[in-house]
């Protein structure tokens, strides 16, 4: 058991926790990160745009996802723990750092205790792991996009290299995207390809609509699974769907050019989306009673407080970023409500409340 009470514990280190710890330390809080980064694979979506710069970022020119992720390192540990005196009381206040993967977070009266991995998780030993205690928690910890069934690794173990001809191809400019906000602009009037099934992939094809009308829907061997109001606007929008299992992939170097069907017919293409769903990096959560939607997110109040399913705040806990059920999963949009969620959190802890 790690002695110390933080005011406020961040899970997750990209946009959005970054953001609420640093607004929480200027308030003169003392705040622990801990970023499951240095001791996993486990990065936020913008971490896989490695050669696609974000033009539309405030405070940070233009970067990629890989640079954003040490620019956010940088400013963090910019901030390190002093002691501060304010009205006669010494307090800590600023940011500590560790690298580490939530395990289960229980309660302790008023206090919540974060068990956490800070060694490597490996199938031949077991976690090392510290206990941390905060007063408030900020869960900020984002999600695993679900990639495609292509050329899949069944006897790997991690993610990463499960699908490691799938992340070979991820993050470039003539590679996997996963947001066609984020990256549409590079493939105006372009042929493009979306992998997915069900209503979800047509949204995907819905958004990428405004700039291109030169769309192929994937299927990968499955039915399409659209209801028939969305199939028929699909025809309607004459977007292609391909329900051919997709062998493996055609590149060069780490450009995706297209695709190898299971019939032999070659496929290529300027742009490649995926829509296959997402994993909340919520597992820490487990026998909390919390309110989620249909993928597992997290809702939360205009306070950024994590609700139950009654939609009753729950008590210390907040979130911000991707985890959050709604909005955009955008960096501006992580930013801001790391930073709601720092504010608020803080606020809470405050000893006098305004007067009703």
């Amino acid at each position: 058991m790690n002695e110390t009470i933080y005011d406020v514990a961040v899970i997750g280190g990209s946009a959005a926790g970054a953001q609420a710890a640093i607004s929480a330390s200027q308030q003169m809080r003392h705040v622990l990160v801990i970023d499951a980064g240095p001791i996993s694979h486990r990065e936020g979506r913008a971490f896989w745009s490695k050669t696609v710069e974000f033009e539309d970022v405030p405070v940070f020119d233009a970067i990629t996802g890989p640079d954003f992720k040490k620019e956010l390192v940088k400013w963090v540990e910019g901030r390190p723990v002093s002691e501060v005196e304010i009205a006669g009381e010494r307090r800590l206040a600023g940011i500590e750092r560790r690298g580490g993967v939530v395990l289960q977070i229980k309660r302790d009266g008023d206090v919540l205790l974060l068990e956490t991995s800070v060694s490597r998780m490996t199938r031949d030993r077991p976690p090392e792991v510290e206990t941390f205690q905060a007063s408030r928690i900020i869960v900020a910890s984002g999600f695993e996009d679900i990639w495609p069934d292509i050329e899949l690794d069944e006897s790997a173990q991690r993610m990463y290299e499960r699908y490691r001809a799938v992340f070979r191809y991820a993050g470039s400019r003539r590679g996997w995207h996963v947001c066609v906000r984020c990256d549409g602009h590079l493939h105006v009037n372009e042929e493009i390809a979306v992998v997915g099934v069900g209503d979800a992939v047509y949204e995907t094809a819905y958004g990428a609509q405004d700039f291109t009308g030169r769309i192929t829907i994937f299927t990968n061997g499955r039915p399409h699974g659209m209801t028939e109001p969305v199939i028929a606007q699909v025809r309607e929008r004459k977007i292609k769907i391909d329900e051919r299992t997709i062998r493996k992939h055609i590149g060069d170097g780490t450009d995706l050019l297209g695709f190898e069907m299971d019939d032999g017919e070659e496929l290529f293409f300027h742009g490649f989306w995926v829509d296959e769903g997402l994993i909340p990096n919520t597992q820490f959560l487990t026998g909390w009673q919390v309110k989620t939607d249909a993928d597992g997110l997290l809702a939360v109040d205009d306070q950024n407080r994590v609700l139950d399913p009654s939609g009753s705040p729950v008590p210390g806990i907040y979130a911000a970023g991707d985890v959050v059920s709604g909005g955009r999963k955008l960096i501006t949009s992580a930013l801001g409500m790391g930073q709601n969620a720092g504010l608020c959190a803080t606020d809470s802890l405050r000893r006098w409340q305004y007067p009703e």
